[in-house]
């Protein structure tokens, strides 16, 4: 969202800190949340407060534009102003995941990759430490044959289930999920019956096809066909976008724009109406009913249009806080909020924080694709 400069009326992103054309600052900073990073400083804040290793033992490097294969980054270009947000893969080629103005966003962008890391490798922590006691010695000094595995195997996952907290098990729990998903089909294009389709494993996993009526790609059901790598692979037709498919690139689209962000925590307002977002895993949309004089939850579809897709809901965010001056009350002041407030405190950010005792391996990383 746009920004006026209060002393030069340029208008300029509202994550920026600063008017880039007089230089006054913005006392109207966007901020998603309290405690996530916006800036590169930041970002480097939070990599050492969590406990990470180096930068040469994760690949994750902040502030740097790293040359070598096998690299995440991000960078200021000092020549364009860009923020740059690249990985370099194992053959040495670099794909640039964001070059543009907007810190926030860039930052946002590695800051979820980081966090998605991190979890791969305490979930390959785990299935590591599961595996190197079946083979351990019984009492009398001989190896414990399978029985003796499986209990130890056991007392690790009961451990794992006492100790770790439920939100942290559930996200390793998808991530190995995903790994082990055999049966899930490849990102990209496929054709079938003449229709174009697109999937998406975002989300966990999006079909789109596109309507030329509006040439806008739409979500949609698929045939048991498309549904299972097995058979789906019969209709595959690649992951990069080709001119010759007689449709738009997906990733060009609103849908994948709508799958791949998530809208800023806070306050929303439409046409005299205000809404107010919350993380998607916490509840999504709420409006206040000015008659009741309370909010209440909102489906999406039940949003006004401009909400329903990110790119536009970007325009009608106006704070992340409450102003008292307001004919409407905090929303803060909900039980919708507190619940949110209770799992959040309960999680913390122990999902990101790191474990010295454990170790980090990045050569597990999928250093082949694009992101």
């Amino acid at each position: 969202m746009k920004v006026k400069c209060e002393y030069c009326g340029n208008f300029f992103d509202d994550t920026l800190e600063k008017c880039p054309n007089c230089g006054a600052p913005n006392n109207s900073i966007r901020r998603s949340t309290a405690d996530q990073p916006t800036t590169v400083e930041e970002l480097k804040m939070w990599y050492v407060s969590n406990g990470l290793p180096p930068e040469d033992v994760t690949r994750f490097f902040i502030g740097v534009d790293y040359k070598e294969p096998k690299a995440f980054g991000i960078y200021k270009d000092e020549n364009s102003g860009n923020f740059v947000v690249y990985k370099n893969k194992a053959d040495g080629s670099r794909a640039v995941r964001y070059e543009g103005t907007d810190e926030a966003y860039a930052v946002n962008e590695l800051y979820l990759r980081l966090k998605q890391e991190i979890l791969q490798q305490k979930a390959n922590n785990l299935k590591n430490a599961s595996g190197s006691d079946s083979s351990g010695s019984n009492s009398s000094g001989t190896k414990g044959g399978k029985s003796g595995g499986k209990k130890n195997n056991l007392f690790l996952i009961i451990c794992f289930l006492i100790f770790l907290s439920p939100v942290l098990f559930a996200g390793i729990f998808f991530m190995v999920g995903v790994g082990m998903a055999v049966n899930e089909p490849n990102e990209g294009y496929y054709q079938k019956d003449g229709i174009i389709y697109y999937h998406s494993t975002d989300s966990n996993g999006v079909w789109a096809d596109y309507d030329a009526s509006s040439g806008e790609w739409e979500q949609t059901e698929v045939a048991q066909e498309l549904q299972k790598h097995r058979t789906a692979k019969n209709y595959y037709l690649g992951k990069d976008y080709q001119d010759n498919l007689g449709v738009s690139d997906f990733k060009q689209s609103i849908l994948y724009d709508d799958i791949t962000h998530e809208n800023a925590k806070g306050y929303y307002k439409v046409e005299d109406r205000n809404y107010y977002f919350l993380p998607t895993s916490y509840g999504g949309w709420y409006s206040y009913d000015d008659g009741v004089g309370d909010w209440t939850p909102v489906s999406k579809s039940e949003l006004p249009p401009d909400l329903q897709h990110y790119n536009t809901s970007q325009n009608f965010w106006y704070t992340p806080t409450w102003d008292s001056s307001t004919q409407m009350t905090d929303f803060e002041n909900t039980s919708y909020y507190e619940q949110y407030e209770d799992r959040t405190s309960s999680s913390s950010d122990s999902d990101s924080s790191w474990d010295s005792n454990d170790s980090w391996d990045s050569g597990s990383t999928d250093w082949d694709s694009d992101w």
